[in-house]
């Protein structure tokens, strides 16, 4: 059987998350599916559930603090964005020795999303971090429920066939 049982809850459930979204508009499918694959990285466990939760906090908060600090210093400078960027990715990489937040992946995974997100917010990082946020923890509870569904689905067949 392998990952057939997990790749059937996935399936649903991504699909689910999906129309969602379309019902929803304010919410972001893609978000949500890239939290889901840092939960599923962080080890698709309960403890990986905490670990991508935190990572994923901590790259999107650190992103929108960054972006802001771009904002108030040398905002249009794409030498000093670069800068930036370095040193954000050299704090977020550092942090991967804090043991929630050792899902480093999580924390780009975080703050990409944020970026990309905010666009959509144009380019208001309140609504971004908002949005960002309710998607993420959405992904990434989808995420300990695809993983938790086929084990649960087991236990209530080997309870009706007892």
């Amino acid at each position: 059987m392998g990952l057939l049982p997990v790749s059937i809850s996935i399936g649903v459930l991504c699909g689910l998350w999906f129309q969602t979204t379309v019902w929803v508009p304010w919410l972001t499918a893609w978000v949500g599916y890239a939290a889901w694959a840092s939960f599923y990285y962080a080890g698709g466990s309960g403890e990986a559930l905490k670990k991508s939760v935190a990572a994923n906090i901590a790259g999107m908060v650190q992103g929108a603090i960054f972006f802001w600090i771009w904002l108030q210093v040398g905002a249009g400078n794409m030498i000093l964005l670069s800068l930036w960027i370095g040193i954000f990715c050299f704090v977020m990489t550092m942090e991967g020795n804090i043991p929630l937040l050792s899902a480093i992946p999580g924390q780009f995974v975080g703050a990409a999303v944020f970026f990309g997100n905010l666009g959509a917010h144009e380019g208001d990082i309140t609504a971004t971090l908002i949005n960002t946020f309710v998607c993420m923890m959405i992904g990434n509870f989808a995420g300990i429920l695809s993983a938790r569904l086929p084990e649960l689905l087991k236990q209530k067949e080997a309870t009706a066939e007892g």
